[in-house]
């Protein structure tokens, strides 16, 4: 019992409870396969960015006055996109993609929802339902769902992380990478073997060769075979990245956990594997002491997200036209630094999107200024965007998915123009 109890936590924890005929079966496969080649690369900063303090309106006096001691002055080194705002000095190495127009940030972007909670909005956003408490899929997982095909490479869409976001949890299988695997030699999965072990189990062919027409018999083999053929693709998964090669110089990568993970994306990528859709979380961006400015935990985070990012993009190269990087956070902060120099829990914040084929060289979103009349509640950027309108134009126009009536709940996106 204790051995089952095991397994069961292994796959939660691999998030990879399917690759089978058996899952695969139960989901509508009727929907037009997506374009080949496509991916998207989607970037969770977990706790509230403080994208003022990113993508800094620096000619603005209210922004000045507002934080007098974590304000990015124009000597700090900012890099200025156009007459109104500039990219914090970390977000240096993104300006080039700005310049190229394959960078796209939106403004005033964020849940209608009124919550200020960390948990209550990064529900709502993954799973694009502001106020839904029934609604338990991922969007990300529900746009699988619909497109989901019989013949679907076991790497269509990967967690770089030990559990799957809340967006890729649902009915289509998705396989989450635990802690680790990322590197060239990981022992992990030895650790595992002794539960589902290389030996024969009820229906199971003798070949090896022969793993993909296994079905499971009963529900112990089920779990059986589902932790098998997870090892089998993880192991798979060491396989490329021991063998992968990055397009940029070794050390490019910044050595934190987002940094190799992005590292370990780009490998599955250039291996033709079949990608569609990633998730990598960033923790740690409730700010709400000693943010800083120009120094401090803020900025070794921005620094490390722009500089990983970068080497993502030139290690793409000429495929970033195909992959679409989208950031994204579930509130933004105070307008104002609170007495911690840091900043609070705010509404409206900001996503970045970079390459596939986005509309960039431009500030997108209804910015209004940092006038405390236009404030919500006198302290917030308010939402003028809602965020489910840029996940509908991001699925349009990468996949050529026109999300059917439901997909977003009780809700029908506007169009944008990103692209």
């Amino acid at each position: 019992m204790k051995q089952d109890l095991n397994r069961r936590q292994f796959l939660q924890a691999s998030g990879a409870l399917a690759l089978s005929s058996s899952a695969l079966g139960k989901l509508r496969l009727s929907a037009p396969k997506p374009p080949a080649g496509k991916t998207m690369v989607v970037l969770f900063l977990r706790g509230g960015a403080d994208n003022l303090n990113m993508l800094v309106p620096y000619k603005d006096k209210d922004y000045h006055q507002a934080r007098p001691t974590i304000a990015i002055q124009e000597d700090d080194g900012l890099v200025p996109l156009d007459d109104g705002f500039a990219l914090h000095p970390g977000l240096a190495p993104l300006a080039p993609y700005y310049e190229s127009k394959q960078f796209a940030p939106v403004l005033n972007v964020g849940s209608p929802h009124f919550t200020r909670s960390h948990f209550d909005a990064q529900d709502f956003m993954e799973r694009a339902a502001p106020g839904l408490r029934n609604i338990t899929s991922g969007w990300l997982n529900r746009y699988l769902a619909h497109t989901a095909s019989a013949d679907a490479s076991e790497f269509r869409a990967l967690a770089m992380q030990n559990l799957l976001p809340r967006s890729l949890r649902g009915d289509y299988p998705v396989l989450a990478v635990p802690s680790g695997l990322d590197r060239r030699r990981s022992g992990a999965l030895d650790r595992f073997d002794e539960f589902y072990g290389e030996g024969e189990m009820a229906g199971e062919p003798s070949s090896a060769g022969q793993a993909d027409s296994m079905e499971p018999q009963a529900e112990t083999d089920e779990v059986v075979y589902s932790g098998q053929k997870t090892i089998q693709t993880l192991r798979r998964f060491q396989k490329i990245i021991a063998q992968g090669k990055n397009r940029v110089k070794d050390g490019t990568y910044p050595s934190s956990s987002f940094g190799r993970a992005l590292s370990a994306l780009g490998k599955v990528i250039h291996a033709g594997e079949g990608l569609e859709i990633a998730a990598v979380d960033y923790h740690g961006w409730d700010h709400h002491a000693n943010q800083g400015g120009i120094q401090g935990r803020h900025t070794e985070m921005v620094t490390d997200y722009g500089q990983a990012v970068a080497a993502f993009c030139r290690d793409l190269g000429p495929r970033l036209n195909d992959v679409l990087i989208l950031t994204m956070t579930e509130f933004g902060r105070t307008v104002r630094e609170n007495g911690n120099t840091g900043t609070d829990h705010g509404r409206g914040g900001a996503m970045f999107l970079i390459g596939g084929g986005v509309r960039g060289g431009q500030i997108h979103g209804n910015w209004k200024g940092l006038k405390e009349s236009i404030l919500a509640d006198g302290r917030d950027l308010p939402v003028l965007t809602d965020f489910r309108d840029v996940f509908s134009a991001s699925l349009k126009q990468l996949f050529d998915f026109r999300a059917p009536k439901g997909f977003f709940p009780q809700y029908k996106p506007k169009k944008l123009r990103l692209w």
